[in-house]
């Protein structure tokens, strides 16, 4: 979320301990790309704090291969939801 807001122009970080990672993130990715994997993350959070008896291990696996998809060179972004 710190590298989606770094490319707003936002001044103040959540993540003061890698500001590094940050910045290297925030250089390398762009907004659209940094979005998709930010709604994907918080859709999985969601799911795991809400859902009961959930397979974890399947939920974070299809996660990390959706973010493996999104950094792929052209590919097709979803929309975010407004």
């Amino acid at each position: 979320m710190d590298a989606l807001k770094r490319h707003h122009g936002a001044a103040q970080v959540t993540n003061v301990d890698v500001p590094g990672l940050v910045v290297e993130l925030a250089n390398h990715l762009s907004p659209s790309r940094l979005q998709a994997i930010l709604g994907d993350v918080c859709h999985i959070r969601e799911q795991l704090m809400s859902v009961t008896g959930i397979n974890r291990e399947l939920l974070i696996t299809d996660l990390l291969l959706r973010i493996e998809h999104y950094l792929q060179p052209g590919v097709v972004l979803p929309v975010p939801h407004l």
